[in-house]
């Protein structure tokens, strides 16, 4: 009875056509890295149990690593009922380039991190900021996977494959941009021509470049395995 129940939520079509739009198979990864962040947001309000929160910006984070992950959702859904929407994926490609700094930028909210090795707060506040930032982190890789699925599906396998190795660096200059220069992803509507300016000074900035250089290789090191452990599962599946 128990597993019947299970096997018909599992297969639960949120919106009717063949094949269905939505299932909760594939909401799968989005409740999870809910609950992830339920988790972290858990560890927070203990700290608030003991002393004041350390930072609420890193709770307003976790939630801005959520913009790139839906945006990437819409866009792999929408890619695998409807294919081939050369300008529908391009738009929203834009929109998650803007926001996916905002998913591993949370790895550079560990220098708050204050160092008492005699205080039980150090080590709950050590856990507690990895914690944010693995979860970011985790929202960012998947939607990093599921944005090259889209570009390999709709354009081809080497323009998805450039694409990738595009955004890796682009994240880590994003990621300088808004924790040296202090700018969001707001402000391309906010502020577009002193941003743009930033942009074109910190293009020459050693700082800028070598932040942009090693996030990219950070970030392309962690996809590799991510993409590497999900194509090895799914080709034993089909074996």
């Amino acid at each position: 009875m128990l597993k019947r129940l299970l096997y018909k939520f599992w297969k639960y079509r949120f919106m009717v056509s063949e094949p269905p739009i939505i299932t909760m198979q594939g909401l799968y990864p989005l409740l999870l890295l809910l609950l992830l962040s339920m988790v972290a947001l858990t560890y927070h309000m203990v700290r608030i149990q003991f002393k004041e929160a350390v930072d609420f910006s890193m709770d307003w984070n976790l939630f801005l690593s959520w913009i790139p992950l839906i945006v990437a959702f819409i866009v792999d859904v929408t890619v695998k009922r409807f294919h081939k929407w050369y300008v529908w994926v391009g738009l929203w490609s834009v929109v998650w380039v803007l926001f996916f700094p905002n998913a591993p930028y949370m790895i550079t909210d560990l220098v708050h991190l204050s160092v008492d090795m005699g205080s039980d707060l150090t080590w709950h506040d050590m856990i507690m900021l990895f914690f944010y930032a693995e979860v970011s982190l985790f929202n960012g890789l998947v939607s990093v996977y599921w944005m090259h699925r889209s570009w390999q599906k709709t354009y081809s396998k080497a323009i998805g494959n450039l694409l990738l190795l595009v955004s890796f660096p682009l994240a880590g200059f994003g990621i300088y941009l808004g924790r040296v220069r202090r700018w969001n992803s707001w402000d391309i509507l906010h502020n577009p021509q002193e941003l743009f300016n930033a942009i074109w000074q910190s293009l020459t900035d050693r700082t800028a470049l070598i932040l942009s250089l090693e996030i990219g290789v950070l970030l392309g090191m962690l996809y590799l395995v991510l993409w590497a452990l999900l194509r090895f599962r799914i080709r034993h599946i089909n074996d």
